[in-house]
């Protein structure tokens, strides 16, 4: 299982900054848990500028994990999940509605983003270990 972290800035993707996370602390398929990990290593790096908004791919479960880090790490940056259809298409937005409504544009291009980052990432572990 993979992680990715994307960041969008003034309206477009800074692949300098997207970064790859092995998740190491689960062992079978757990979304919330693995995001945790994720969130948790990634602000585990005090040198990666602090986002001023964090969109994650699920629903309030998702958000709710999110949120839970960052209380842990005592940091206060707003969270919007991104649901999903069934053809893994963004149907809804969950959180701040004015914030969903200014940035509704970078937060769709981040999740899209991480999306493709994180299936492009998987598929290249995949390889590497059919290889061996």
């Amino acid at each position: 299982m993979v992680g990715v972290m994307v960041v969008i800035e003034d309206g477009y993707p800074n692949k300098n900054q997207y970064r790859k996370f092995n998740i190491k602390s689960v062992s079978k398929s757990n979304d919330p848990a693995s995001l945790k990990e994720v969130l948790t290593r990634r602000f585990n790096h005090p040198e990666w500028k602090v986002p001023n908004l964090i969109v994650v791919d699920g629903n309030i479960i998702q958000q709710k994990v999110a949120e839970a880090v960052l209380k842990e790490k005592s940091l206060q940056i707003p969270v919007i999940a991104v649901v999903k259809d069934e053809r893994h298409k963004p149907k809804a937005l969950i959180g701040d509605g004015n914030l969903i409504k200014k940035y509704k544009q970078a937060i769709l291009l981040a999740n899209s983003e991480a999306h493709r980052f994180a299936i492009k990432f998987h598929k290249e572990k995949r390889a590497a270990t059919f290889l061996r």
